[in-house]
């Protein structure tokens, strides 16, 4: 039986606000190597290509004999701490807007008399409530009408985002009405970039769950417009080599999950 031939060189990538850092490792010598060349703020996949590029030069390997890119970055960190973060919605049960700001009553001043609350990354004027609920036992209280999926699209127009956070009240238990929502936007507004928490974070509390899928949703067009651009370079150079992006808890995960669920990109 014949052998399968694996490319020999595998390259980790951080890309950080000043430099992009590689580690090279050539399976036919067992050579462990550093290269660092500046990052490229307007694109990154710029200072990635650059500097795998001259460490294959520097040190005698070619684009095809690289088989596997681990990428870890701080694109999502430093998007999220310099807020550059896009226009975004919050779509949750009526009445439960106010979730992001009351979050878990932690005050960092617990005696001032006026603390200062950090700000939310979607205003309470980018967040709409949806006449539905889902009870806490899973069952339909209120059922979620194509009137009410009418009037929340209208509501979003008015809004123009680029992409929408689904949270609704106990969707852990059941997510048909963030399915619904989400459907219905897929099928009448394809441009936006739909986040559902039942999906992204299936958990019990609603604040978690909140600035979870919040945190997902402004960053979608963030990462999956950076890995656009990084895809495209790639196979522009004829650079194929498998492709893993770092996850905040130390895993790894496709390029297709990274766009979908950036979040998991967040502490990379």
């Amino acid at each position: 039986m014949a052998l399968i031939e694996v490319a020999p060189v595998r390259i980790g990538v951080d890309i950080g606000g000043a430099f992009t850092d590689l580690q090279l490792y050539d399976a036919r010598t067992g050579a462990i190597v550093g290269y660092k060349t500046p990052t490229t703020p307007q694109d990154p996949s710029i200072g990635l290509m650059t500097g795998i590029k001259e460490a294959a030069a520097r040190y005698n390997f070619t684009l095809p004999d690289v088989g596997f890119l681990l990428h870890g970055t701080t694109i999502a960190t430093n998007a999220i701490l310099e807020r550059k973060l896009p226009k975004a919605v919050l779509v949750t049960t009526a009445g439960f807007e106010d979730v992001l700001e009351i979050g878990r009553h932690v005050r960092r001043e617990v005696y001032a008399l006026s603390p200062q609350q950090p700000p939310t990354l979607i205003p309470r004027d980018c967040r709409i409530g949806v006449a539905e609920r889902i009870r806490a036992d899973g069952r339909v209280e209120l059922p979620l009408t194509p009137a009410a999926l009418e009037n929340l699209a209208a509501a979003i127009d008015r809004i123009d985002p680029v992409s929408v956070a689904v949270c609704l009240m106990n969707s852990y238990l059941n997510p048909q009405h963030e399915q619904d929502i989400a459907g219905y936007l897929a099928k009448t507004r394809p441009a936006l970039k739909v986040s559902c928490a039942s999906a992204l974070s299936a958990e019990i509390r609603e604040y978690e769950r909140t600035s979870t899928t919040v945190l997902n949703a402004v960053l979608i067009p963030v990462i999956a417009g950076y890995l656009d651009k990084l895809t495209h370079r790639m196979e522009t150079e004829g650079f194929r080599p498998r492709l893993l992006l770092v996850q905040s808890n130390g895993g790894v995960c496709s390029a297709r999950t990274a766009a979908l669920e950036p979040v998991r990109l967040l502490l990379s």
